[in-house]
């Protein structure tokens, strides 16, 4: 079963909709650029790590904006944290292509939204041209 984590919400697009309702969707508000440290806990627990070992999820799906900063910041920590088994038993990140978008004034959008694609994937993540779901 795939699962499906989104990020990087302030009001979500409505192309996006559908995805407040799957049981198999979490969806997680952060508190800094960096959504896996934005997930640490006053306990110094991450809420992220927690999640992916109660669930026993193996590969999320991660949407969001900004590809280049938001986007590539949580992928690049959750793929280091993978490297040093503090994310098991996360096996894949995929992202989104497009399920993520960049912007902000004079920011080459489209440029850096491939720029944040191609590091992503450089450094280990999937990206993902089309998602289906079926039951």
């Amino acid at each position: 079963m795939l699962t499906v984590l989104m990020l990087i919400i302030a009001i979500l697009n409505d192309e996006l909709k559908w995805l407040e309702g799957p049981e198999n969707v979490s969806l997680r508000r952060k508190s800094c650029i960096d959504g896996f440290i934005g997930s640490n806990k006053e306990d110094d627990l991450n809420a992220f790590t927690e999640w992916v070992k109660t669930k026993q999820i193996k590969v999320i799906l991660v949407l969001g904006i900004c590809t280049d900063i938001c986007v590539l910041d949580f992928v690049a920590t959750t793929l280091a944290a993978c490297n040093v088994g503090l994310a098991a038993p996360l096996e894949d990140i995929v992202v989104y292509f497009r399920g993520c978008a960049t912007f902000g004034p004079g920011h080459p959008q489209d440029l850096m939204h491939h720029v944040g694609l191609y590091i992503a994937e450089g450094r280990g993540a999937k990206i993902a041209h089309r998602v289906s779901f079926s039951h």
